[in-house]
């Protein structure tokens, strides 16, 4: 951007669903952005506690804001009220219970200014806690970029929804998010759904920053497995749609990748024997998973049930505190170089039916 230009107007869009205890530091960290040209979107989706009253008390002191309410219908349903209320270029999704980094905003629209033709930008984030310390900052961050279709479905790099900016045209194009999922009792991967479209309509581009502190609930809704296992298998339908029949070995990578992240979640669910199963099916379809560095970490966290990344600062350390261009990353390892490699060659959004 030079001098000469306007700065662009981004559609902040937050749906809040018995948000009361987390959505005022939310609505701070969007409100402290460097690129102060925003709207803020708050869809109060039919909530019984006092999320209502929280977004009202920050609207009355910021004109930016505006809260919107709806019967409960669902997330994917919350972003696209918002997203029909959006009147900037850009829109950039933020749930009610994570926070941004100020710099976050201004730093993907730089990005993403640079190629007209991308659909949208992400970043890195760090999980935390209730608390907002980091509980744990991965070293194994994505860094794909152009047509990552391939590496999208193996996994959802982009992580969580409150990571991407994203063009408007692009996101009414792909049709905002979908509802469907909801109707089917699949939620979870709508915002997968919905970057499935967007790597197919364009490039995607990245950030190389810890720029969102995504934070962990027990309650979540990514917690129900059976859940989750529905809507991740529309995550298929969607791509298969998109761009013809997948890759028999992108589909195994994926179920891969996908069964570590259930056992995962059962195993802190203390369910151990369920987790046990849904990992070794995981490691009889990826079985040169094993090989990597991350494998080795995550092996270790499993014995130990400890975290596979120590938290920074020994979990005393705010996100609000965070160094976002953290400069400590090792080269990713053999495996993961010989796995990227081939994710990245795939090139499934440009020439569909390969196998």
């Amino acid at each position: 951007m030079t001098a000469s230009q306007p700065l662009p107007l981004v559609s902040v869009i937050v749906p809040a669903y018995n948000a009361a205890a987390t959505l005022a530091a939310t609505l701070r960290s969007a409100l402290a952005q460097s690129h102060a040209e925003i709207e803020i979107i708050v869809v109060d989706d039919g909530s019984a506690d006092e999320t209502a009253r929280v977004a009202r008390a920050i609207a009355a002191q910021d004109p930016r804001v505006t809260v919107a309410r709806q019967v409960n219908a669902g997330v994917a349903a919350a972003r696209n009220r918002a997203l029909a209320m959006a009147r900037g270029e850009f829109v950039a999704p933020l749930d009610a219970d994570d926070l941004w980094h100020p710099a976050k905003l201004a730093r993907q629209l730089a990005r993403i200014r640079e190629m007209p033709e991308a659909t949208m930008v992400y970043c890195w984030s760090a999980d935390i806690d209730a608390d907002g310390l980091i509980s744990e900052l991965r070293s194994d961050v994505a860094r794909f970029e152009g047509d990552v279709m391939a590496p999208l479905l193996v996994a959802n790099f982009i992580d969580t929804s409150s990571v991407p900016l994203i063009r408007r045209e692009a996101l009414i194009a792909a049709g905002g998010w979908e509802e469907g999922l909801h109707r089917r009792n699949a939620q979870g991967c709508e915002d997968w759904v919905l970057y499935v479209r967007l790597a197919a309509a364009g490039p995607v581009l990245l950030e190389p920053a810890f720029l969102v502190g995504y934070r962990q609930s027990a309650t979540a809704m990514s917690r129900d497995t059976g859940r989750m296992r529905r809507s991740m298998a529309l995550v298929h339908e969607e791509a298969a749609r998109r761009i013809g029949r997948l890759p028999r070995w992108v589909q195994r990578f994926s179920l891969a990748d996908f069964d570590r992240y259930l056992g995962d979640i059962l195993a802190e669910s203390g369910n151990p024997i369920r987790a046990a199963g849904y990992r070794l099916r995981a490691v009889l379809r990826d079985p040169a998973w094993l090989t990597s560095r991350v494998a080795r970490r995550r092996l270790k966290g499993w014995l130990t049930r400890s975290p596979a990344y120590p938290p920074v600062g020994g979990g005393t350390l705010h996100f609000d505190a965070i160094d976002a261009d953290l400069g400590r990353f090792p080269e990713p390892d053999r495996w993961t170089r010989r796995r990227w490699a081939r994710l990245a060659a795939a090139r499934l959004a440009a020439a569909p039916h390969r196998d």
